[in-house]
């Protein structure tokens, strides 16, 4: 099965990280890890260097950082992020990819995708930050996935609401919670 692991910053690879050290030791799984966003920055600390240092292969680099985080530069490179995803998954396919969490970043790439028909799984469906401009990126990101990983019965009813039922939603935890051992 090929699987695709979206990642765009240390936070999410952390998270990510215990899921990825079972699919890389699974045979069934052909893993390819698809890097953007502040991984690829050297002001970020050039975060891509951690996934090496940690065992992984970077499989695909696409630069889809914003010049600054004002909204007008924000809304840009989400637009220019669409454009350049949408030229990814033209030429690249799996049978499951993830996405985590609730960044635009994310979204762009999971919206470049949506004409494609590729699956996802969202990890950390559900949940919500109180105020935050990213409850809308997580929730269509919910919208636009196959299956919906949450970390809370609460998150799972709210998922179940987003997405109109409770088909493919499954209660797993918090992955980064295994990184506690």
């Amino acid at each position: 099965m090929k699987i695709g692991i979206l990642t765009s910053s240390r936070a999410d690879f952390g998270i990510y990280y215990p899921l990825l050290k079972e699919l890389k030791y699974d045979n069934f799984f052909e893993m390819e890890i698809i890097v953007f966003g502040t991984h690829l920055s050297e002001k970020f600390g050039l975060t891509k260097n951690e996934i090496f240092k940690a065992g992984f292969d970077v499989s695909h680099e696409i630069f889809t950082l914003p010049d600054s985080d004002s909204s007008l530069d924000i809304a840009i490179s989400i637009g220019k992020s669409i454009e350049q995803f949408a030229q990814f998954w033209a030429e690249h396919s799996y049978d499951l990819v993830f996405a985590l969490g609730d960044r635009y970043e994310m979204f762009a790439a999971v919206t470049a995708a949506s004409p494609f028909n590729q699956a996802f799984a969202h990890i950390h469906a559900g949940e919500t930050t109180l105020g935050a401009v990213d409850n809308m990126y997580r929730h269509a990101i919910s919208l636009m996935s196959d299956y919906l990983f949450v970390s809370t019965e609460e998150y799972k009813t709210r998922a179940a609401q987003i997405k109109g039922d409770d088909k493919n939603i499954f209660n797993v935890g918090a992955l980064s919670i295994d990184n506690l051992k």
